[in-house]
């Protein structure tokens, strides 16, 4: 691969950084981060059915599209998770009571919290309502 020249790095530049997880039903996906805390940023369309909403973690966003809507308005071709492939990983202060309020809001065990084999860190592993992988992590 051939580097990037010094004229494309003074032309072009990330300034954020947003993931987007593909949903069945957004406003699913989206209770279950509203129940953890995150706040609603942006919603479309503003009333009805929503297509694609966003929520803050903080101080990135959390895109939560409909897979239906993506694939009809750009033809992405995508599919909200059947399986694990990807996760979103959380940092916390603490991953016992983030990973407690996960599943009173509705997500699915993948691995409880534990302490890494180093000490170093505390993590667990849980599915949202709809699949998506996340794990929460603090430091010891």
């Amino acid at each position: 691969m051939a580097p990037v020249s010094d004229d494309m790095t003074h032309t072009a530049a990330a300034t954020a950084v947003q993931v987007n997880l593909f949903c069945r039903e957004v406003e699913t996906v989206a209770a279950f981060f509203r129940a953890l805390g995150f706040a609603e940023v942006f919603r479309f369309p503003p009333e009805g059915d929503v297509e694609h909403l966003e929520v803050d973690i903080a101080g990135t966003r959390v895109g939560l599209t409909s897979a239906e809507a993506a694939n009809r308005i750009a033809r992405l071709g995508v599919v909200a998770p059947t399986e694990s492939s990807t996760e979103l990983v959380l940092w916390c202060t603490d991953v016992d009571a983030l990973f407690e309020a996960a599943r009173r809001a509705g997500g699915s065990p993948v691995a409880e919290p534990q302490d890494s084999p180093d000490a170093r860190i505390r993590y667990g592993w849980i599915r949202d309502p709809e699949g998506h992988q996340l794990k929460f992590v603090a430091p010891l």
